[in-house]
């Protein structure tokens, strides 16, 4: 049995990164929308807009 396959999305992210093959940027963004997604109260959604607005300056 392979051990490329992961149940885990953010492996194969990880394998991107370390073959230089994704930007590392591209790698926080997305790791940000998915935590954006799994926010359900919407002061707490303009909290990580406003943090990644601060980031990203």
């Amino acid at each position: 049995m392979s051990t490329d396959h992961s149940d885990y999305p953010g492996d194969k992210l990880l394998r991107l990164v370390l073959d230089d093959q994704i930007d590392l940027n591209v790698v926080e963004g997305l790791r940000l929308v998915v935590a954006f997604r799994k926010i359900k109260d919407p002061s707490d959604r303009r909290l990580l807009i406003e943090l990644a607005e601060r980031l990203a300056k």
